[in-house]
């Protein structure tokens, strides 16, 4: 082992706080059993290797190494120190493995928010694929109206959401991911069925079901039938795509609804058929870019590359 100056092995108080590199040196000479090999391993020379001893030394403000016959030795305090620098890097070992697990997806948690029309529909069939790339995420799923997703992503309740547009976004950023015509929802066996395209005077005198006065499709809807002239025998109003579906399965009237709700594809009892003038129905993401997590941010690529590759979102 290369020897030390003799008043590089007295006692002094610390002088300076421990460096990373001059802890590594320290760690290599112990586990090598000499400057020599510890400078070999760590690619720098002897000197190189002195000198961090040395400094460390002088950090710790104790003696970590004496001279006797048989060359230099590590005191019993270097034998302490050395065990908990051993401990040290084992911690910093696990927190390298943490991170790589963070990086690759394998920990992880992700939280999202919705409308019930997506919440009920096409959003759990993509979570599931999601998860299976990714299983060692958890995923947290909110449901709930519009202007409360808007509140819960400003807030940092939840990371991402998923809703129709246009939505009041403020300073969130909208990742546009399909847009399709709205279409009107009959039960299989109603006369309308028979007509390959229903234009609003096909729905004169017609009961329908619609949504509530505060919906944005309600607002659309009822403008078009007005600047149409038309009269609809309105007969039920109700709060969600499940609900309406399910009025309209009973054969209480029908409706005009989003392309996107899976209760069109669910029900033998529904039949539905494309509505003129077209009622452009939007669905879109909604993140926060500055605070965006690495689970989130492949969550949105996965959702835009799926709706990419696919007609209705399915």
């Amino acid at each position: 082992m290369q020897m030390l100056k003799e008043d590089q092995f007295k006692a002094e108080a610390p002088v300076s706080r421990l460096t990373i590199r001059q802890v590594e040196a320290f760690q290599a000479v112990m586990l090598l059993g000499s400057m020599t090999r510890a400078a070999d391993f760590l690619q720098i020379s002897q000197p190189a290797v002195s000198r961090l001893m040395a400094d460390l030394q002088a950090a710790v403000g104790f003696v970590l190494f004496r001279r006797t016959r048989h060359g230099m030795v590590p005191t019993v305090d270097a034998e302490r120190f050395q065990r908990e620098v051993q401990r040290v890097f084992s911690g910093l070992e696990e927190l390298e493995r943490q991170a790589m697990a963070i990086r690759d997806l394998e920990i992880g948690e992700l939280k999202i928010c919705t409308i019930s029309l997506y919440g009920n529909g096409i959003l759990p069939a993509i979570i599931a694929r999601f998860l299976q790339l990714n299983p060692g995420l958890n995923v947290i799923l909110e449901i709930d109206t519009h202007d409360r997703l808007i509140d819960w992503l400003n807030a940092r309740r939840c990371e991402i959401g998923l809703v129709s547009l246009p939505a009041f976004s403020g300073n969130l950023v909208v990742h546009r991911l399909a847009a399709q015509p709205a279409v009107c929802v009959m039960p299989s066996a109603h006369p309308l069925a028979a007509k390959p395209l229903i234009h609003p005077k096909d729905l004169e005198g017609v009961p329908f079901i619609s949504f509530p006065r505060e919906s944005a499709t309600r607002f659309q809807v009822d403008s078009l039938f007005e600047r149409e002239g038309i009269e609809r025998v309105m007969k039920v109003e109700a709060g969600s795509h499940e609900a309406v579906c399910n009025f309209v399965a009973e054969g209480v009237g029908v409706a005009i609804i989003s392309p996107f709700s899976p209760h069109l594809r669910d029900s033998p009892a529904l039949t539905s058929r494309p509505f003129h003038p077209a009622l452009v129905r939007e669905v879109g993401l909604l993140t926060r870019d500055e605070t965006q997590s690495l689970p989130g941010q492949r969550f949105v690529e996965f959702v835009m590359e799926h709706f990419r590759n696919s007609v209705d979102g399915r």
